[in-house]
């Protein structure tokens, strides 16, 4: 029995040293993406290095970060108890599935904050254009006024106009940086405004309202998939708490139903109908606007 505890602290040892290899290889790649792109951006000496320059964008989903921390759970489980591999990988794509749905909303909300700051920003450029500023002094005060993160990409804006870039590839690198429609839309009329002239106060002004509409239609949207997204989890916990109960009444006979292969494919069945259910469930309340 000690040997066995051993053998198994021996692998859960092992195993979290493999994590934490992996974690710090990705980490270390990372670094060297950024270190690469930076030295590529000062590097102008070739039309080339421009060409391959691409923007990060400010929020996006982390897809890949999810799988990679849920791969070593399920293999933690795998190693450390005595579950079926088909129970532990419906296991695995629960827990992914959740992870994902909370990696969606965390984006959601960076991007929703962004667009009201948005909205509020170009408030202060349209009454800064009205009283005569130019363009650039009109980024300049709302970048003041914004808080984060709408400041740092304003200020970048301001700062890249004052070295002489060309206002049309800054105007261009907002829209990949915030991949949004309103961004989109403001990027695109900067642009043409830019290039052809025009009143750009009143096109701001529609703009803002049009930003302000998207939200309020994007908040009653949510509001009314509120409903679903709890009745999946409400199930979702219910199925769980019954799964404890019946483990609690009947320890023996609950374990050996799971170690059967009969009842270990019924509740990977289960679990993967689960998993796709919380998917579907997070695909449908969020439709695009």
């Amino acid at each position: 029995m000690v040997r066995k505890a051993g053998v198994k602290m021996l692998v859960l040892i092992t195993m979290l040293g493999l994590t934490c290899a992996t974690f710090g290889v990705a980490y270390y790649w990372y670094t060297a993406a950024v270190r690469e792109s930076v030295l590529r951006r000062l590097d102008d000496s070739t039309e080339e290095a421009e060409a391959v320059n691409l923007e990060q964008p400010f929020a996006k989903r982390h897809l890949f970060l999810v799988w990679l921390l849920v791969l070593p759970v399920g293999v933690l489980l795998a190693f450390l108890t005595s579950w079926p591999t088909n129970l532990v990988a419906g296991l695995m794509i629960v827990l992914g599935c959740l992870l994902a749905e909370m990696d969606a909303w965390i984006y959601g909300w960076r991007v929703n904050r962004m667009e009201s700051q948005l909205a509020e920003a170009t408030d202060v450029i349209v009454a800064s254009l009205s009283s005569g500023a130019s363009l650039q002094a009109s980024l300049q005060q709302a970048s003041e006024f914004s808080p984060m993160p709408l400041r740092s990409e304003l200020e970048e804006m301001v700062a890249r106009l004052r070295l002489g870039d060309s206002p049309i590839d800054i105007f261009d690198s907002l829209r990949q940086r915030v991949p949004t429609e309103t961004f989109q839309l403001l990027a695109t009329t900067l642009t043409v405004n830019w290039s052809v002239g025009g009143e750009l106060s009143g096109t701001l002004s529609s703009i803002a309202t049009t930003i302000r509409d998207r939200l309020a239609i994007a908040r009653q949207i949510r509001t009314l998939s509120t409903q679903g997204t709890v009745t999946t989890l409400t199930v979702l916990a219910v199925i769980w708490f019954m799964a404890a109960m019946m483990w609690q009444s009947d320890p023996m006979r609950f374990e050996g139903f799971l170690a059967s292969a009969t009842g270990s494919w019924l509740v990977a069945a289960g679990l993967l109908l689960q998993g796709l259910g919380v998917a579907l469930v997070s695909r449908i309340s969020r439709p695009k606007i």
